[in-house]
């Protein structure tokens, strides 16, 4: 595919907007749209791609839950309470739920109980333990007796 045309950091003026969402297909001018509608005026161009792409899996899998509980029933069509039990089931499977705000508080007063480690004093840089460390060896220098 050539261009998107979706609006990028370098370009957010929304007289812009609506002509580099012209070439677009129909779904990704909608798209376009919500994003707009929402407030967001500068994005990256696979913004509109990955976003498609994750709408076109959620509606299939809710269609296919869908007419999987259809066939279960013995119906030949997909009516609505098909579809909202598949949407509700695949929204339970797929996404997880916020905990309750006591729950976190509960969770945050425990953790926050616990002092912090004090710091050692040392000059230099404080930098993890070396094993936490990218500048660490990870090799051994394995020595060679020279034979004679």
């Amino acid at each position: 595919m050539a261009s998107t045309g979706a609006s990028s950091s370098a370009s957010g003026s929304s007289g812009d907007q609506g002509q580099q969402t012209a070439g677009l297909p129909k779904d990704a001018q909608v798209m376009a749209s919500i994003l707009k509608e929402m407030g967001v005026s500068e994005y990256e161009p696979q913004v509109l791609h990955q976003m498609l792409e994750f709408m076109y899996r959620h509606v299939t899998t809710v269609v296919d839950e869908a007419r999987a509980m259809s066939e279960h029933a013995g119906k030949s069509n997909i009516d609505a309470q098909d579809a909202k039990l598949a949407i509700s089931m695949v929204t339970e499977h797929s996404f997880a739920g916020v905990p309750p705000r006591e729950f976190m508080l509960e969770l945050a007063k425990e953790k926050n109980e616990k002092p912090l480690p004090a710091i050692v004093e040392k000059n230099g840089q404080r930098l993890p333990a070396e094993r936490y460390c990218l500048l660490g060896n990870n090799f051994q220098v394995k020595h060679v007796k020279p034979s004679k």
